[in-house]
């Protein structure tokens, strides 16, 4: 099934020192070509990281090594940037965030699931929160015990 990224895998499969970094690209192995969606959104997010010298200390990048890095992840044929919403998204959007309490990042997660959910996508993320979107099917990485 079709992934819709989450901004963490994201940043995870493209920082090597980052310590996911390892089973995010063990999950990007496995996508077929096509298969790993990338949503405004999560391009915003991931290119608003990298650029953050809290986040990505001696390895942040400036403005034209984001983008550098942007369009090498689109070369890769197994990325696929959706420029256009799926039908119901602000619905689902609003449906999952009605209700609940505030946290920093609530709205971005609904967007997110709200995205997945609408078009029909599975979310992958190592966010375990998302689980709690009701109907989202989420594939949520998680380290192999040792």
């Amino acid at each position: 099934m079709p992934a819709l990224c989450d901004v963490n895998v994201l940043l995870a499969l493209v920082a090597d020192r980052h310590a996911l970094h390892d089973l995010a690209v063990r999950w990007a192995e496995s996508v077929p070509a096509g298969e790993a969606i990338l949503c405004r959104v999560a391009q915003v997010g991931l290119l608003r990281l990298l650029n953050n010298p809290a986040v990505m200390r001696e390895e942040v990048l400036d403005a034209a090594g984001c983008w550098a890095l942007w369009h090498r992840l689109l070369e890769d044929e197994r990325f696929r940037f959706a420029l256009q919403e799926p039908p119901g998204l602000d619905a689902a959007f609003e449906r999952f965030m009605i209700g609940r309490a505030f946290s920093p990042r609530l709205w971005t997660d609904a967007y997110l699931a709200a995205y997945a959910h609408a078009a029909r996508l599975s979310l992958v993320t190592f966010d375990r929160g998302f689980r709690g979107f009701p109907g989202l099917t989420c594939d949520v990485l998680e380290p192999r015990p040792r």
